[in-house]
């Protein structure tokens, strides 16, 4: 497996505070390259940081040229894959 920009590695640890009906998950990720670790009230807390580190994003130099490329095209409101010169 390639490690960089598009890759990630954690070590997840996993607790439950309290009992019975009252019982909630303690959650703390650690981030194997670094050894950077975080702790999170709740899972949907861990959700949230997750979700947020893994959004799409343009790599180093790809956004200028994925603006050029837009302000360039006639066709910037086709469909892809459809001939649009007919």
């Amino acid at each position: 497996m390639v490690k960089g920009q598009g890759y990630l590695s954690f070590l997840l640890r996993l607790w439950q505070v309290g009992g019975g009906q009252g019982a909630t998950w303690r959650v703390s990720l650690e981030e194997i390259p670094t050894g950077e670790r975080r702790a999170f009230a709740s899972l949907d807390d861990l959700f949230g940081y997750l979700s947020e580190r893994t959004k799409p994003r343009a790599l180093p130099g790809e956004a200028a040229a994925t603006e050029e490329g837009r302000s360039d095209r006639s066709d910037a409101g086709a469909t892809p894959g459809v001939d649009q010169s007919r």
